[in-house]
């Protein structure tokens, strides 16, 4: 028996598999050939030896036929063409703002990771633990006048713990100007990591003010510390405006009024006279009559006229005058000059030069009348009961002018002789 026959032989008593053909009808068929190595020979069944496994004929897996896309209408909404797109160039200007784009996305990430950690170590870290109370000069022990310490950290509402930034130092230090009258200063500051730093002046009772039948008792910064309904002593007297509605309450500060009278400069000098007064005319113009008030207290302290001042007049601007001791008026007229002007009254009051004042004089000083030249020529009236601001005196007839100006020369002569100089002239 052939090869060939030896196979045909076996693929007959072989069951056909599923999805296999028959082999029954084998003559139209042509011969497979087999898929052993030539050579190899079937060993003939014994009775000792298995049959060989029979090994499947493997068929490729048929190859699945892929659906049709169904067609999509380029009519409807969200029609994409299926035909492959073209990616575009991206330039360089595109390329740079990408990254100017990200680097400020950076940059804003980072501030907002910063801004969170100082807020919440603000928070968290920045806690109230201790107070300290100063001067206004920064030195200790603190002259808190007649409060104690304890009071002054009461008045401001800040507690122990709370948070050190959770606050407006300019909102506190006005709450205790307010609930304390008899303090001329007070700041809250604060001091990392935990302090909170009040400083303090205490107020000092320099002027008396009558308004609306009562007495306002005042300190050097006009600032109201009580008020009382009879006339209080050893205060100076001020004798000044107030604006319309002001408030008078303890604990708040006054501003002076003037009068509204642009041309009273001009109405107080002879036209077209050219005197210091006048050059500085327009200086005086825009200081407020708390300037004025402070700058004369400065230059009485001075000069050593201050503790004698009994009454301050600022009814007027263009009339300024004190009363010294209650029996000398020194008229000052505006406040140019007022340094001069002091100065010289100074010189007369206390008889600096042994030409002046005696201690028993009474009467009206008048140092506003500034020659040409810078020098004053003073004017002393003798009078039993001088007050602060006299009544003008009625003008002289024309035939007398001459001779009443020469007799307030002679008068004055005396009082001029050795009389300091105007500085600022005699540096000219």
């Amino acid at each position: 028996m052939d090869r060939n026959q030896r196979s045909r032989n076996q693929k007959k008593s072989v069951p056909p598999r599923k999805g296999q053909p028959s082999h029954r009808n084998t003559k139209n068929t042509p011969p497979q050939r087999s898929s052993r190595p030539a050579g190899s020979q079937q060993q003939p069944k014994g009775n000792n030896q298995r049959p060989a496994a029979k090994q499947p004929n493997r068929q490729p897996p048929k190859q699945q036929q892929k659906r049709p896309h169904p067609q999509q209408n380029p009519q409807k909404p969200g029609y994409r063409s299926s035909a492959p797109q073209v990616q575009r160039r991206v330039t360089r200007a595109e390329q740079l703002r990408i990254r100017r784009r990200k680097a400020i996305i950076g940059v804003l990430c980072v501030l907002a990771v910063l801004v969170v950690g100082i807020v919440l170590s603000i928070n968290l870290l920045f806690k109230v633990t201790d107070f300290r109370v100063e001067n206004a000069d920064r030195t200790t022990p603190a002259n808190t006048g007649i409060y104690t310490e304890q009071q002054l950290i009461d008045a401001t509402g800040i507690q122990v713990g709370d948070n050190l930034y959770g606050f407006s130092t300019k909102e506190k230090s006005d709450q205790l100007l307010a609930q304390m009258p008899y303090l001329d200063v007070a700041v809250v500051t604060r001091q990392a990591p935990g302090t909170v730093i009040i400083r303090v002046q205490p107020a000092v009772e320099r002027f008396k003010m009558e308004y609306s039948g009562s007495w306002l008792v005042l300190s050097e910064q006009l600032k109201v510390l009580r008020v009382e309904p009879a006339e209080p002593d050893n205060l100076v007297q001020l004798d000044a405006l107030l604006p319309e509605g002001a408030a008078t309450t303890p604990g708040s500060f006054l501003t002076l009024d003037a009068p509204s009278e642009p041309t009273a400069l001009a109405t107080a000098m002879p036209s077209g006279t050219a005197t210091p007064e006048n050059a500085d005319e327009a200086d005086t113009a825009q200081e407020t009559p708390n300037e004025v008030l402070n700058e004369l207290l400065g230059e009485l302290d001075q000069y050593g006229l201050l503790d004698g001042t009994t009454v301050l007049t600022m009814q007027n601007m263009t009339e300024l005058s004190f009363l010294y001791q209650g029996r000398v008026s020194v008229q000052l007229g505006t406040a140019n000059n007022l340094d001069y002007k002091i100065r010289f009254a100074a010189y007369i009051i206390l008889d600096t030069g042994g030409d002046g004042l005696a201690s028993s004089d009474r009467g009206t000083l008048d140092v506003s009348d500034q020659q040409t030249d810078g020098t004053i020529q003073p004017r002393f009236l003798p009078a039993e009961n001088p007050v602060a601001t006299p009544e003008p005196t009625p003008e002289p007839p024309a035939e007398d002018t001459t001779d009443a100006a020469a007799d307030a020369a002679a008068d004055g002569a005396d009082l001029t002789a050795d009389a300091p100089q105007d500085d600022t002239q005699s540096q000219e």
